[in-house]
């Protein structure tokens, strides 16, 4: 072969390596947000999102994931043949909806430039009440401060004259009361939560009756999570796979971070942890060092816990969990 034909020849492979290199699946869509326009509250929306692949490979759709209520028609699971297309169905109930909404689907590919694809629907749910927000979630609070949140009631139609008439709610947890809004025609539903909510997360619930004759009880969730002022960091401890009297000793956090002053009034290990209790700041703050001790479990396992005791009214018992396994064992 000449020189210049080696040349050519590989320039040839090169070209054809480049090529083979940038053959990928791509994915289209047209109209990844369809507007359905206004509808009635409680009716149904239906579209087929079309999905077409401009690519020289096949797109293989992995999944269709909905966040939002939606109904997925059909679940693709399938490859699309280049130049070919699929239609992703997506469902949506507006019976909880009402006012200006937007729901949106993702479809996950084998597309390099477009791994994720979102999809939306959105219009408007006409009803004759319109309530910001449903669900209330209140967040995360301190264990003994009061909570107050609001739900903005209005109308839904521009001549509606439907109100709340009376709120209920589910349980002393959560309090809740009517008042004027900040402008004509709307309402205000006054939520409280009381400050001695015990610690973890809460779920409540708010009943609305209204004179609305297609909305007569209007159910909203309200929910959130009461942090106590005493955190323990780490939650658990793992030694991991360690040989005891080898491993290295791990330290356990607490901290205070409420205003009232507290004490660490006692420690409870296992035989096989040993601790060691550093007070970093008085009432503040404290360092609980762990260690394995010999003799470990027969089977090697360490699977138990530490207890540790407070005089603070939310957190008396805190319980930190060990776990470890002895590599020497077995």
């Amino acid at each position: 072969m000449t020189t210049r034909g080696w040349w050519v020849a590989m320039g040839l492979g090169v070209g054809l390596a480049s090529t083979a290199a940038s053959a990928a699946p791509r994915l289209e869509v047209a109209e990844p947000v369809h507007d359905f326009g206004t509808v009635e509250q409680g009716a149904h929306v239906d579209h087929s999102f079309r999905i077409r692949n401009v690519g020289d490979q096949a797109l293989r759709l992995d999944h269709v994931k909905s966040t939002c209520g939606c109904t997925i028609g059909s679940l693709p699971g399938q490859d699309v043949a280049p130049g070919a297309t699929a239609f992703v169905t997506v469902s949506l109930d507006t019976a909880r909806l009402a006012g200006q909404t937007t729901k949106t689907v993702t479809v996950y590919t084998n597309d390099p430039d477009v791994p994720v694809q979102p999809l939306a629907l959105t219009g408007t749910v006409r009803s004759d009440l319109v309530l910001s927000p449903t669900p209330l979630y209140v967040g995360h609070v301190r264990a003994g401060e009061p909570i107050r949140r609001e739900i903005l009631v209005r109308p839904g139609r521009p001549d509606g004259s439907a109100q709340v008439s009376l709120v209920e709610t589910d349980g002393p947890a959560v309090r809740a009361s009517i008042e004027p809004g900040p402008d004509a025609g709307t309402q205000r539903v006054v939520v409280d939560l009381p400050p001695d909510l015990p610690p973890g997360r809460f779920d409540g619930a708010v009943t609305l009756r209204t004179t609305s004759a297609t909305q007569p009880v209007v159910t909203v969730p309200v929910f959130g999570t009461v942090d106590s002022d005493v955190a323990v960091l780490p939650p658990q401890v793992t030694f991991g796979v360690s040989r005891a009297g080898s491993a290295p000793p791990l330290d356990v956090h607490i901290r205070n971070r409420g205003r009232r002053p507290m004490s660490v009034t006692k420690v409870v290990a296992p035989p096989a942890v040993g601790y060691e209790l550093t007070t970093v700041r008085a009432g503040v703050e404290w360092t609980l060092t762990l260690r394995l001790k010999d003799p470990l479990p027969p089977d090697g396992k360490v699977d138990t816990a530490v207890e540790i005791f407070t005089d603070h009214p939310s957190a008396e018992r805190l319980v930190v969990p060990v776990y470890a396994i002895d590599r020497g064992r077995g």
